[in-house]
């Protein structure tokens, strides 16, 4: 029972503690209005009237870059506990980095790797 009302009234003191900061920052926040403030901002570059473009390779190699990072963030742990995995574990980790290099082919054979 009382660890029950420890975890009550620390969701309540969160809860106060939360409407408080909210309250100070909305007292305590400057009130002036500045033009360049609302203005919009992309990338260092002025807002055109017309509808800019951007190349698709940028997100191409976002979400390449994006693959292969998550791809380390998997090997790691594998790499840490090598030897407790056993066999079961080496084969798994070369079928899963097999299949990021066949993705890797496929995409150099598609073109998503040259900068034009």
């Amino acid at each position: 029972m009382t660890q029950w009302l420890i975890a009550f009234i620390s969701i309540i003191l969160l809860f106060v503690i939360f409407g408080a900061m909210l309250a100070i920052s909305k007292y305590l926040a400057p009130k002036e209005y500045y033009p360049e403030k609302f203005d919009l901002y992309e990338c260092g570059y002025p807002m055109l009237s017309e509808m800019r473009h951007l190349n698709i390779r940028f997100y191409i190699i976002a979400i390449m870059f994006t693959l292969f990072d998550i791809e380390a963030v998997f090997m790691y742990p594998w790499a840490v506990d090598f030897k407790g995995l056993g066999i079961l574990g080496v084969i798994e980790m070369g079928l899963f980095v097999v299949m990021v290099f066949v993705g890797w082919i496929y995409a150099y054979k598609k073109g998503a790797l040259e900068w034009e």
